[in-house]
């Protein structure tokens, strides 16, 4: 509790301020004591070292107490013009000359008004201003000499009126209203509360320069040392005790503090030479009103830098918060995905948001990975999270975060949220399409406004984070459905990356199975190799599942391979139990039905059901004769070049020789 102590010159005064505390609730501590000039500065000391925060006093004393250096503020319980009048009104009833003897504040307070007073009350008034209370008597017995006593009327503190009352003249104590005792007191605990608060920030400030790893160095605009830190001692290796008060030039080898002072220009990321030492620094003028004041410079060992960011690799690579892709790891040389590449690439060159448009299994993280791993903020967390895998409840903490408390079985202290983990990096979306329009409101805030909010908290947090979204749903439908708000969606979508399907890079297959296939060759200490009529097979397929499911398919082929060669049966055998549609879910069916016969890649029953409107004939017949009337359409519409018919239908030449000889179109 704030702790206050009331030096009241006089009892009335020490009476009128009991009575104000009795009936006032006031936030403080209140003592009070009666003591006047001297007595009033030994009273002050003696509440100051039992803990007072603030001295209230009045007049001569409180100026006294303020002069005299005790490192305590002082609040003086004004003299109002309120007070004066009435002080003037209850003197004009013993007399019409009136002397007004106070301290500085007093005649100050009446300055002005001394004036309409004599001219409404028909009064003179006289000021008479003293400096201390020894004054006061000879101030006192000089006007009743020069102005003789009929009529005449002192007013002003207990010592005026004691000195007039003992020569025979008439006397009014001037004495204060509650209402000046009540505000002094209110100003009081203000001032007492700031000043805690001051403390409270300079202390903070004084523990985080000594506690800091990185050294700081002060200047004034003489250039002289008025700052400087335990690191700044350890990374220089001279002691405060020199440094402190002596120009910067003297004192810190290679300063360049004195040419910041001069040019008012900051430098960043200097490299400099002390002793054995390199350090990197940086320094900028401290501006007042456009003018240098001084400078300030932080500065760090690269040598201690260089272990602390080895460090910080680990524990972030222990903790999964760090990216393992490039795109040195994205297999494929097909122009689709030569195209994808490159744009991702200058995608990697700016900070800005990224959505990704992929179906499921096309390698989305590896593209956020890469673009992460390339981009300015490669050796900060990269943080990746599926929406879909989470219930929204569970999502919300793990995205924002939560506070102690906010929950049964919240963590002890609360828990970072993944944005909070990915101060300074990227933040990688999955399946965005998934969340809810609640967290879709929170995402955008973030996106915004560059803070977060943990649940159950009232604090904001600011992050400093890139965002890459995917999704393998149609985000602009769900917009116009109403399932996905617009606002976020032209937020995340300010760079649009579409990585393509597996089915878009065909001549991709051969190179990614091959590449899954040594892959396991190494893993499980065996040679097994493709024959290249297999890899055709693969080219076959649509693979609705993309990459992952090619990957799945080749690992089935390595464990059921009877040899150390993977022939077409086996692949045939493998695929036979993968689903057949075409498309993925994401495609949809539709799409699929309505593509024209050039650009649908496989003919099983799905696919000729699917181009069977393409082909006038009559009755549908069985499944050979309708295969066998599509290649035959397409043979005619190529004039029989077999190599162009396979392209149309999205074969190899192999599996169209075969397909021709089994149905006897040889």
């Amino acid at each position: 509790m704030t702790h206050l102590a009331i030096i009241a010159p006089d009892k009335d005064l020490a009476l009128l301020c009991k009575k104000v505390v009795q009936e006032n609730l006031f936030s403080a501590e209140i003592s009070i004591r009666i003591g006047s000039t001297n007595d009033g500065i030994q009273l002050a000391k003696i509440e100051k070292e039992k803990g007072a925060e603030v001295i209230i006093s009045r007049g001569g004393t409180a100026i006294l107490i303020r002069n005299a250096n005790l490192d305590i503020p002082v609040v003086e319980v004004e003299v109002t013009a309120y007070d004066l009048i009435y002080s003037l009104n209850s003197a004009r009833k013993l007399g019409n000359r009136i002397v007004v003897v106070g301290f500085e504040n007093v005649i100050n307070a009446l300055r002005g008004m001394d004036r309409v007073i004599k001219e409404m009350c028909n009064l003179q008034i006289i000021t008479q201003k003293v400096n201390a209370d020894t004054e006061i008597e000879a101030v006192v017995k000089e006007n009743a000499l020069k102005l003789g006593t009929n009529n005449l009327v002192f007013v002003g503190g207990n010592l005026v009126v004691h000195v007039a009352e003992e020569i025979g003249c008439a006397a009014v104590v001037l004495q204060s209203a509650s209402e000046s005792v009540i505000r002094a007191i209110n100003e009081s605990i203000r001032l007492a509360k700031t000043i805690r608060a001051e403390k409270a920030r300079t202390n903070q400030f004084k523990t985080i320069l000594e506690y800091i790893s990185d050294g700081v160095l002060a200047v004034n605009s003489k250039g002289e040392v008025t700052v400087y830190n335990k690191a700044a001692e350890k990374i220089m290796g001279i002691n405060k005790e020199y440094v402190l008060g002596r120009p910067a030039q003297d004192v810190i080898p290679n300063t360049r503090m004195h040419e910041v002072l001069a040019t008012g220009l900051e430098e960043v990321g200097v490299l400099q030479e002390i002793g054995n030492t390199t350090i990197v620094t940086n320094r900028t003028p401290i501006l007042v009103d456009q003018k240098t004041v001084g400078a300030v410079a932080t500065f760090q060992d690269v040598t201690e830098l260089q272990q602390l960011e080895q460090q910080v690799r680990r524990k972030l690579s222990r903790r999964g918060l760090m990216a393992k892709w490039t795109f040195d790891d994205i297999i494929g040389s097909s122009p689709a995905m030569k195209k994808t590449i490159k744009r991702a690439l200058k995608f990697a060159e700016v900070d800005n948001t990224i959505l990704l448009v992929a179906e499921t299994g096309s390698g989305k993280e590896m593209f956020a990975q890469s673009i992460h791993q390339r981009s300015r903020r490669r050796n900060r967390p990269f943080v990746a999270i599926n929406c879909a895998a989470l219930p929204e409840t569970l999502l919300e903490g793990e995205l924002f975060g939560y506070a102690e408390g906010a929950f049964t079985g919240a963590v002890k202290g609360g828990k970072a949220g993944l944005f909070e983990l990915a101060h300074g990096g990227t933040i990688f979306l999955d399946e965005i399409g998934e969340i809810s329009k609640h967290l879709q409101t929170l995402f955008l805030r973030v996106l915004q406004e560059k803070e977060v909010r943990r649940v159950g908290d009232d604090r904001v947090i600011p992050v400093d984070v890139r965002v890459i979204a995917a999704s393998n749903q149609d985000l602009e439908t769900m917009v116009q459905e109403g399932r996905f708000r617009a606002d976020l969606y032209y937020r995340i979508n300010v760079l649009n990356l579409k990585i393509p399907p597996l089915r878009e890079r065909i001549e991709d297959i051969p190179l990614l199975a091959t590449h899954m296939l040594k892959r396991y060759n190494r893993q499980s200490m065996i040679k097994l190799a493709f024959d290249p009529e297999a890899l055709e097979i693969l080219k076959s397929y649509a693979w609705p599942g993309n990459v992952r499911q090619l990957e799945n398919v080749v690992e089935r082929l390595c464990v059921l391979a009877e040899d150390n060669v993977i022939t077409v049966a086996d692949v045939e055998h493998a695929l036979a139990s993968e689903p057949k549609s075409v498309m993925t879910a994401s495609s949809g069916r539709q799409a699929a039905a309505a593509a024209p016969a050039d650009q649908l890649p496989i003919l099983d029953e799905t696919r000729v059901n699917e181009l069977h409107h393409h082909f006038k004939h009559g009755e549908a017949g069985l499944l050979p004769e309708m295969e066998k009337e599509i290649i035959i359409k397409v043979l005619n519409q190529v004039n029989g070049k077999k190599q162009e018919a396979a392209r149309i239908l999205g074969i190899s030449s192999t599996t169209l020789w075969r397909r021709l000889k089994k149905l006897g179109l040889q």
